[in-house]
C-alpha cells in the first residue's frame, strides 16, 4: 500500500508508504526515506512544509553568549549545526566532566528553535537527579522554553522542552489523549541523549529511534 499526502497545491509532497506492517516517511527535499512508527498528525505535516521556507541558515546566526562563552562550546555547537545542515540526522558531543555539556546543549536548542529548525525538544537522562539538574538549567538559561519534568509533571501542559528518564518516557510514548498518541512520531524535533555512553541507553536506544521524528 502506498500513501502520499499533499498539503497544498503545487508543493512537493511529504510521502508515507506502508508495506506489510512497516511505515516509511519521506521528506524528499531534506532527508532520505526513514521508517516511522505511525502517521504524523496534520499540524505536524504542515510544520514540515512551513520549515521549507522559514528555516534560517544556522551558519548566519550567532549563539547566545549569555548561555555559553567558551570557545570549545561554540565549536561543538557549530559542528552539530553544520552536520544538520548537511542533512545528517545524528550528532555526538563528547566533553569532559565540568566542561559545560548541559549549557552547550541548551545553547544548541535555543539556536535550533530560534532558526525554526526545532519546535519541541526531548532531553533524556538515565537518573532522576540528572533530570532535575537539566530542568533547572533550562529554567535558568532558556526560561521561555517552559521546561517540563515529565518524571514529576506527567500531565503538564504543552512545552517546548521536555526532560525525562528513559523508562518513564517509554511508558508515556503510547499514552492516548483525545483519541491520539500524546507523544506521536512527529511530536519531538530534537532528541538529546545525556550520557549516551552508559549501558542504560543501549537498552532503550532502538525504541527511542523508532519513535523520534528528529
Amino acid at each position: 500500500m502506498n500513501l502520499s499526502i499533499a498539503l497544498a497545491w503545487a508543493r512537493r509532497r511529504l510521502a508515507k508508504k506502508g508495506k506489510s506492517l512497516e511505515t516509511w516517511f519521506w521528506d524528499d527535499l531534506n532527508y532520505p526515506p526513514r521508517e516511522a512508527q505511525g502517521f504524523y498528525k496534520k499540524d505536524e505535516l504542515r510544520l514540515f512544509i512551513q520549515r521549507r521556507s522559514k528555516r534560517k541558515d544556522l551558519a548566519d546566526e550567532k549563539t547566545k553568549k549569555e548561555i555559553v562563552d567558551r570557545y570549545y562550546q561554540e565549536e561543538a555547537i557549530r559542528s552539530v549545526a553544520d552536520a544538520f545542515q548537511r542533512q545528517e540526522r545524528k550528532a555526538l558531543i563528547v566533553m569532559a566532566t565540568g566542561a559545560g555539556k548541559t549549557r552547550t546543549v541548551i545553547a544548541l536548542c535555543e539556536l535550533l528553535q530560534r532558526c525554526n529548525w526545532a519546535k519541541r525538544v526531548l532531553f533524556l537522562a538515565d537518573r532522576v537527579a540528572l533530570v532535575k539538574q537539566a530542568v533547572n538549567a533550562f529554567k535558568k538559561h532558556l526560561p521561555d522554553s517552559n521546561p517540563v519534568n515529565l518524571v514529576t509533571e506527567r500531565d503538564a501542559a504543552d512545552s517546548r522542552v521536555y526532560v525525562c528518564t528513559y523508562p518513564t518516557m517509554m511508558g508515556l510514548i503510547n499514552q492516548i489523549e483525545d483519541g491520539a498518541r500524546r507523544f506521536g512520531v512527529g511530536h519531538f524535533d530534537l532528541v538529546v541523549i545525556d550520557e549516551a555512553h552508559r549501558s542504560v541507553y543501549q537498552k532503550y536506544k532502538e525504541k527511542i529511534r523508532e519513535n523520534a521524528a528528529a
